[in-house]
């Protein structure tokens, strides 16, 4: 019986913006998979859909891991555990962007998103709205979820 593990050691902490994105936008690995391959990347690198697959998976769980350090800025700036070069750092925490795509920003906002939020109540019960909001807009959940809570955060001042 034979196994196959591929490992790769690096220093630096590399992010992929479009696998950032589709993770921010809420899609699943293998909806971010068969996202990818649409857009030619099989072609364009040569590689092969066990490899896509695999990197899919890999970004994600880097994702998952900075997700805590994404609720509170200072803390990525200053951790030791991922490296991360500035501009990167920027990129994943950077608030709004008008000059670029905001869905690739953690804390930014979809233009749907905010024009349903805007003159609600946040609170608890917003989990059900968002819920709404997710339907009427086509955001995933899980994007609406993440621009909720970035939302409760700032507009009720709560120190990152």
């Amino acid at each position: 019986m034979t196994s196959e593990l591929d490992i790769f050691v690096g220093n630096t902490t590399l992010i992929d913006e479009d696998v950032y994105r589709l993770w921010l936008d809420g899609y699943s690995v293998s909806d971010a998979v068969a996202l990818r391959v649409r857009s030619g990347i099989l072609e364009q690198t040569g590689a092969t859909a066990a490899v896509l697959q695999s990197d899919t998976m890999d970004h994600y769980r880097t994702f998952h891991m900075l997700e805590r350090l994404l609720h509170a800025p200072p803390k990525l700036l200053h951790q030791l555990i991922f490296q991360i070069p500035p501009s990167r750092q920027a990129l994943l925490i950077e608030r709004w962007s008008v000059a670029s795509s905001a869905s690739t920003r953690y804390y930014a906002f979809d233009e749907a998103f905010v024009r349903e939020v805007l003159g609600k109540k946040l609170s608890k019960g917003t989990k059900k709205d968002l819920d709404d909001i997710s339907t009427k807009t086509g955001i995933t959940l899980k994007s609406c979820r993440r621009q909720g809570l970035c939302s409760h955060r700032f507009l009720c001042q709560q120190p990152l």
